[in-house]
């Protein structure tokens, strides 16, 4: 999130935007507020609502959900800080803001990985199932990583940049879908890609033609939609079960 300006900013002072140059970074804060409300949404009823009550959950998955909230709330505030036309604070902010990206990327792994591992021992999962439950949940956490680190590599190239950090913040969005919306059905695969049919709406409207990012990264999210039937082969149950099975 070092830099949250198209390459049309460079038309105008960060003081004094020119009117479309406003309405991007505008429409920009309004998918990061999108992302915000699916999180929001898709995690109320089982874990906001009741967090401080929810002590049967281990302590990773707290430490997790309170460093995925503030990476939702960061990348609300990058936003919000370029819309103001603080372009420069945004700047200042945005080494700080890839950092604590990664390490949502290293806690999401841990958790892909923790989470099913407890519920295997507990013995709430057979060791089979715990083992493709973590490849499921690797799938998603390394596109986010896939996605973060080239809004990192291209953190000088703004109008690189800001469509992979909305990339990897929809990435993120199915594991609070699968909370409020069966998985498998087309509303679930349309609310995930919503951040990014909403980039692609955007540079239609701005730029009279679709970015290449939000076409590639909505079509990694349609493959990752496919995982189940994907990951049928029995090959993949043997690398869940050696995955899982040094920590059982």
């Amino acid at each position: 999130m070092s830099d949250g300006v198209d390459a049309v900013d460079t038309l105008d002072t960060p003081s004094s935007p020119g009117v479309a140059v406003l309405r991007m970074r505008k429409a920009y804060f309004a998918i990061a507020l999108l992302v915000a409300a699916i999180v929001a949404w898709g995690f109320w009823k089982t874990y906001y609502s009741q967090a401080f009550a929810r002590g049967d959950l281990p302590a990773i998955v707290h430490v997790h959900a309170v460093v995925f909230s503030i990476w939702v709330l960061v990348l609300a505030a990058q936003a919000a800080v370029v819309v103001a036309g603080n372009v420069r604070l945004h700047q200042q902010l945005g080494a700080a803001a890839m950092l604590y990206g990664a390490l949502v990327f290293l806690v999401g792994l841990l958790v892909s990985v923790g989470a099913p591992t407890l519920r295997v021992r507990s013995g709430f999962y057979p060791l089979e199932v715990g083992g493709i439950v973590a490849i499921y949940n690797l799938t998603d956490m390394l596109l986010f990583g896939a996605f973060l680190a080239l809004a990192f590599a291209y953190r000088g190239r703004p109008e690189l940049h800001k469509r992979w950090i909305v990339a990897a913040s929809a990435a993120l969005c199915g594991a609070a879908l699968g909370r409020v919306v069966p998985g498998s059905t087309p509303q679930y695969l349309l609310l995930w890609l919503s951040p990014l049919l909403a980039l692609v709406a955007v540079d239609l409207v701005t730029r009279r033609r679709v970015h290449w990012i939000p076409v590639l990264s909505s079509a990694l999210l349609v493959i990752a939609f496919f995982k189940v039937p994907l990951y049928a082969a029995p090959i993949w149950r043997d690398v869940g079960r050696a995955l899982l099975r040094p920590f059982v």
